[in-house]
């Protein structure tokens, strides 16, 4: 049976799917009514804005979770296996401080941007900076889930 970190990611995949279409659809719309029936809509630039952050956001959290993302390996490859798994725990230690940090930076970006609208439609651009501290949330869970795994690992050994 899947684990439930598993599931998560792999709805998270098709959210970001789904939102890349919604994405794509839409300036393709866009392009043809302004080209061929001479109609711009002026709100669409902003909800494109708003699609593309929490495409790339859920995209890289589905990378980060799923080992994915591109890495620099090339001195962990050649470490020996006991020293390779204590770096990459310190690598995932110093991650998870980096994200907490964009966490609580991200809630305070978003506090802020959530009294600034979008150009042309009332809503408040803090809807596309809640991108970063939810997907940095997300992160953080799997990297203690992979530091937690390495620990008892270790104890068993």
């Amino acid at each position: 049976m899947k684990s439930w970190m598993v599931r998560a990611v792999e709805n998270l995949e098709w959210v970001a799917g789904a939102l890349f279409m919604a994405l794509f659809l839409l300036n393709l719309l866009r392009i043809l009514s302004r080209y061929f029936l001479g109609v711009a809509w002026l709100w669409e630039p902003d909800f494109s804005r708003l699609l593309f952050v929490w495409i790339v956001f859920i995209g890289a959290t589905v990378l980060y979770v799923g080992n994915g993302h591109l890495v620099v390996d090339y001195f962990l490859a050649h470490m020996r296996p006991n020293t390779r798994e204590r770096m990459q725990f310190m690598i995932d230690l110093v991650t998870t401080v980096f994200l907490a940090v964009l966490v609580l930076k991200g809630i305070e970006v978003t506090k802020v941007r959530m009294r600034i609208p979008f150009d042309t439609w009332d809503i408040p651009t803090g809807y596309a900076y809640a991108a970063v501290p939810i997907c940095s949330a997300v992160m953080i869970i799997t990297t203690l889930i992979r530091m937690r795994d390495f620990l008892r690992n270790r104890r068993k050994k």
